[in-house]
């Protein structure tokens, strides 16, 4: 799990490898490259890869269509990644016989390359990550919580942290019965989704909630304030009243001014449910996952509860 959003890039333009470089890497990804068919048939027998970007032509317009040869090798010897096929010389015949030889899409070099990039990798991200979660068992996701989690917590970058927690944040509502239906990393033209979660329990403690959950991951570097917490109200408003519960996942911790404002707009019919890094660790270790986020939920609803009795005692009597 640790490779997950590795990329390889296939491209012997220098100015494509930094743009490649800079907005992937700002995806939380790990980017790394070959120049020459010789050395992408060298990087493609490491293990570990989740997306291979191959430039139809090196050796600049006039080389021949090394990226479309390359790709039955890229599918032989890095079998779980999706293959991109990328062109500025965009052809019916090259399209079809890169969709022929498993492609999994194709990208032309465009004036939206940038904007389109970002989707399509984001789009076979998700494919690949569905598709490995699809074939753990019990001991094979407890085993990824693990390592996602002490990969998350050791990482430098702050992308690649946002990234890993994100999905680890999947892997442990996967692992709790009812939760499994989620999307992750959701994105239109307004707004950004981290998770969603279908709410498919048969517990009659979360079947009484909304029939989806909303999960916003935040910064590690610092506490969360807020503006963060309005901004997932909103967000939370914009689902149709289908939306009721979040779940925001702090690592850096909150901002006194994120409880105060929760307690003046206690009335909304939203409750936000705060993980702290404290908290995670306690799900990333804990046997019910169910009852550890439950608890949570209660401590959420209770503490509005508490700050009341603090704040606005009863007159005496």
């Amino acid at each position: 799990m640790s490779s997950y959003g590795r990329i390889l890039i296939v491209d012997d333009d220098p100015a494509f490898i930094e743009t490649y470089k800079d907005l992937l890497a700002a995806e939380g990804y790990t980017v790394e490259t070959a120049t020459t068919y010789a050395a992408a048939l060298r990087r493609l027998d490491e293990p570990g890869w989740s997306v291979v970007l191959l430039d139809q032509k090196l050796r600049g317009p006039g080389g021949p269509d090394t990226g479309l040869d390359l790709i039955v090798e890229a599918r032989r010897r890095a079998p779980g990644a999706k293959v991109l096929l990328v062109t500025a010389y965009a052809s019916n015949e090259a399209v079809e016989r890169a969709f022929r030889e498993g492609a999994y899409e194709y990208l032309e070099k465009s004036p939206v390359f940038e904007a389109m990039l970002q989707v399509k990798v984001r789009n076979a991200m998700e494919a690949v990550s569905e598709r490995w979660l699809a074939t753990l068992d019990v001991a094979g996701t407890e085993l990824a919580i693990r390592e996602t989690w002490a990969a998350a917590q050791a990482a430098s970058d702050g992308n690649q942290k946002g990234v890993l927690l994100e999905r680890l944040v999947a892997l442990l509502l996967k692992s709790i019965p009812g939760f499994d239906r989620l999307d992750t990393r959701l994105k239109n033209s307004l707004e950004e989704l981290d998770v969603l979660v279908q709410n498919g329990s048969t517990d009659p403690f979360w079947q009484k909630e909304s029939p989806y959950i909303l999960v916003e991951c935040k910064n590690w570097s610092k506490h969360i304030g807020a503006k963060e917490l309005r901004d997932l109200w909103a967000k939370m408003e914009g689902r149709y009243n289908r939306c009721r519960l979040a779940l925001l996942i702090a690592p850096g911790g909150v901002a006194p001014t994120v409880r105060d404002l929760q307690l003046r707009k206690s009335e909304k019919d939203m409750l936000v449910v705060l993980i702290g890094a404290g908290d995670l660790d306690e799900l990333v270790r804990c046997k019910d996952r169910n009852e550890a986020l439950k608890e949570m939920h209660r401590r959420a609803v209770a503490a509005v509860f508490d700050r009341r009795d603090d704040e606005d005692p009863s007159p005496q009597r």
